[in-house]
Formats: structure tokens, sequence, C-alpha cells
């Protein structure tokens, strides 16, 4: 093959070997460019435009994390005392608190085995619903899959 190549070059003139040469040139540089230089300039484009957008969602974040932690300490607990609170709300929920301590502004209670499902609900109800913040929640897998032993809870 190379033989072939190199009689056929011998073959060609000065100048066809020279616009020849110039030709593979252009070729070669040509298939550098489209095939390396460009996807990658492409790529970096895209992906400055990606850090671009994120900071500038970071940014719009930053802006109203003010505004959801006020919105968060505005949420006014409703129903009466913490303790009141925990007791009817846990009656609605199905949940059975087996021992309830007041110290200072917290509540550190213990419940029965409930359903995790339950449990959620509730916590999220006492959040959402009435203003009751969640501390600590120290919890274990009873006998049965689904239940769970709540060792201690603490809210204000």
């Amino acid at each position: 093959m190379k033989q072939q190549f190199l009689s056929w070059w011998a073959t060609l003139q000065l100048r066809e070997q020279r616009l020849v040469a110039g030709a593979v040139v252009v070729v070669v540089v040509g298939l550098f460019y489209w095939l390396l230089w460009q996807p990658l300039q492409q790529a970096s484009v895209t992906q400055q435009k990606k850090v671009q957008a994120a900071q500038q969602q970071l940014n719009q974040l930053q802006q109203l994390l003010p505004q959801l932690k006020a919105v968060n300490t505005n949420v006014a607990r409703t129903g009466g005392s913490l303790q009141q609170i925990i007791s009817s709300s846990a009656r609605v929920a199905g949940i059975t608190v087996n021992r309830m301590q007041q110290q200072n502004d917290t509540l550190t209670l213990v419940l029965a085995n409930a359903s995790f499902d339950q449990l959620v609900s509730w916590v999220h109800a006492l959040q959402y619903q009435h203003g009751v913040k969640l501390v600590n929640l120290d919890i274990a897998t009873a006998d049965k899959p689904g239940i769970v032993q709540v060792r201690r809870m603490v809210v204000e």
C-alpha cells in the first residue's frame, strides 16, 4: 500500500504534489475543527449557560430565604396551650400519648406504638396547622412492619 502511494506520488508533477499536500493539510485541519474543536467549544458554551442559570437560581433562592424564614416563624400556634394541642391532635390522628413532660417552652413526649404513616401525618399537621415545631424525634422499629415506637419526641 505504501509502495503504491509512493509510486503514485512519484508520477505527479511538483505542482500537483504541492496541491495534493495542501489539500491534505486543509482536510486534516477541517477534520480537527469539525470533529474536535467545534464540539468541545459548543459543550463549553452549554456548560457556561448551565452555570449561569444555576447561579441565577441560587441568587433568587438567597433573596427568597429571608421571606421563607419570616413565614416559618410567623406561623401562630392555634388551639390553646401546647399540651392541649398535642392531646387533641393526637386523639384525632389516632395516636396514644403515654407520657408528656413540660420543660420551659418545650414538651417531651413518649408515644405508644403507632403507624409510621399516621405519625408522619400527625407531625405534618402539628407543624403546618397548629404551628408546633418539632425539635427532636427518636423512633425505633416495632415488631410489626409499618409500626414504629416513638421513644422521645420534643416539640415547642
